[in-house]
């Protein structure tokens, strides 16, 4: 048996998924499991269940079964505005134990829990793949039991039940009050529990652990999650190489600049940092351990776009182990035809990448256009050129490409390289963004990496943060673990935004000024693949 469609992840919901792709495996694959779903107070455990319930609806009925409050209060709480179902899908045990919204016979006296059981096989025969969630187990327990006068114990009940439900193919879940551990894991046939915290500075953080999960291998066991919205929502795992692909057609809508600010070119960031980065700024972009090799981009590239967009100059010098063809094959995709070649200057250094040893299977792979073009070799950086990868296009040229080309030659041959001896000088890279201003005609934007350009900037970090100051420009520093200037850069900086891993997931969050968690998401649903941002609340 295969899965359904929703245990797959779209790539418009790259990054937040509605329910963890495991579980719905765990569900689908072997019929009949009961999953233990477990956490303090406040953890979002109905909300957990409500979401599985909707995403298990698709395929079959379900039944949410409470005894804590009446239903049109669980429906207000929980499910209205929030989830497809309705009040007809919820049960209070403690006030009509056996009304139902399917036709089912009941012929109970009374609510003890052999009835319970044989109540849940009659409910599963008039039904379509049943799913029930119990939510809390321990209080549906205690409510059961005062019909006894002498119950058995939990350890029982939950044996019996599971029995039932592997033996009927019945899809259970128990919500259990209690984040500690306990018999009933011993007795289930998975386990998660869902754990809620905060950091040093009052950042929530969520995280759903994946303990057990029968017959369905856990790659990733903790996996950050979000209520936000009044939703579950898992944060995924993201392709970082999508970021790089769009259609060709110079579609990058630029977002406005203020007076007073540059876009990020983030629709989600802008908001949050009232409006973007200031002008004259510097950002410390601060890489956590355990990143992919590009994950730079996802913070640097949508802002490089809308520079470029804007025709506004931009200077970038990458981290060594960053790939040489992501700049030149994303930016040619989403912009206009020479806007890279005209306005973008990328400048590696020895310390970034050895041509003497030539680019790996992968870079290769990166900087293969993705339709027939002819090549022209890149400048020798022993030379002190700029290093430029030039791919033109056949058949796309227009009169204004021809006057771009034109004018992207005039620039390259005006302006002297800041590379000497293949090492970044400082001096000469100033001279190098005031001839870039120049011919832009307005700020810059350098994205300088500290891990290559330290033996430029290590002594004059305040001196160029100066300068960014006077002239409105605006500067990302990137820096990563074990980079010597990363408290320096971090000094200099008037905003410090942190990238850091969180189970397989990306997410970001804002030292300076102070951000909740956000998760990192690709909305591939457009022509351009958009970066969104989830809050973790």
């Amino acid at each position: 048996m295969t899965s359904p469609d929703f245990a797959y992840i779209p790539p418009e919901q790259q990054g937040r998924a509605l329910f963890p792709r495991e579980i719905s495996r765990f569900f689908t694959d072997t019929p009949g499991h009961t999953l233990l779903v477990k956490g303090a107070p406040g953890t979002g455990k109905t909300l957990f269940s409500i979401r599985g319930l909707d995403v298990l609806e698709r395929d079959g009925d379900v039944l949410y079964v409470s005894t804590r409050v009446d239903q049109d209060t669980i429906h207000e709480m929980y499910f209205k505005d929030h989830s497809s179902l309705d009040k007809t899908h919820i049960l209070d045990l403690s006030q009509d134990a056996f009304e139902l919204p399917l036709d089912v016979d009941v012929p109970f006296e009374k609510l003890d829990f052999d009835s319970l059981l044989e109540w849940i096989q009659r409910i599963k025969d008039a039904s379509k793949r049943l799913t029930i969630a119990f939510d809390s187990w321990e209080l549906i327990y205690e409510y059961v039991s005062t019909r006894h006068d002498d119950p058995p114990d939990i350890e029982t009940v939950t044996t019996q039940l599971v029995a039932l439900a592997r033996q009927e193919d019945i899809r259970t879940l128990l919500v259990s009050e209690t984040a500690d551990s306990s018999p009933l894991e011993y007795i289930v046939d998975g386990v998660v529990s869902l754990q809620v915290s905060e950091d040093q500075r009052g950042r929530t953080r969520r995280h759903l652990r994946l303990e057990k999960l029968r017959s369905v291998r856990i790659d990733n066991r903790l996996q950050p999650i979000t209520l936000a919205d009044g939703q579950f929502q898992a944060i995924t795992p993201v392709e970082l190489s999508t970021v790089r692909t769009g259609t060709g057609d110079g579609t990058w809508d630029p977002r406005p600049n203020t007076k007073a600010k540059f876009s990020t070119g983030i629709s989600d960031l802008d908001p949050i940092l009232s409006g973007g980065y200031n002008r004259g700024s510097v950002v410390h972009l601060d890489l956590g351990t355990d990143l992919s090799r590009d994950a730079w981009s996802v913070l640097t590239l949508p802002t490089i776009r809308n520079f470029l967009a804007n025709e506004m100059g931009v200077a970038v010098v990458p981290p060594r182990e960053g790939s040489p063809g992501l700049l030149h094959n994303d930016l040619n995709t989403v912009l206009a035809a020479r806007a890279f070649e005209t306005y973008c200057h990328i400048f590696e250094t020895y310390a970034s990448h050895s041509r003497s040893t030539g680019p790996s299977e992968e870079d290769r792979h990166a900087e293969t256009p993705s339709e027939p073009s002819q090549m022209v070799p890149p400048s020798d950086t022993k030379h002190g050129t700029q290093v430029e990868t030039e791919f033109i296009q056949e058949g796309k040229h227009t009169s204004g490409d021809v006057a771009d080309e034109k004018r992207s030659a005039t620039i390259n041959k005006e302006l002297k390289s800041p590379l000497e001896g293949g090492q970044l000088d400082y001096e000469r890279y100033i001279g190098y963004a005031e001839q870039m201003r120049e011919q832009s005609e307005g700020p810059l934007l350098h994205v300088i990496s500290m891990d290559t350009a330290r033996t430029a900037f290590e002594t004059r970090l305040g001196d160029f943060a100066n300068y960014v100051a006077l002239h409105n420009d605006l500067t990302i520093l990137i820096t990563k673990p074990g980079t010597e200037l990363r408290k320096r850069a971090d000094r200099v900086a008037d905003m410090h935004f942190r990238l850091e891993r969180s189970g397989n997931a990306i997410m970001l969050y804002g030292e300076n000024p102070l951000t909740p968690l956000l998760g990192i998401g690709i909305d591939q649903s457009q022509s351009i693949p958009k970066i969104t941002l989830t809050e973790v609340v």
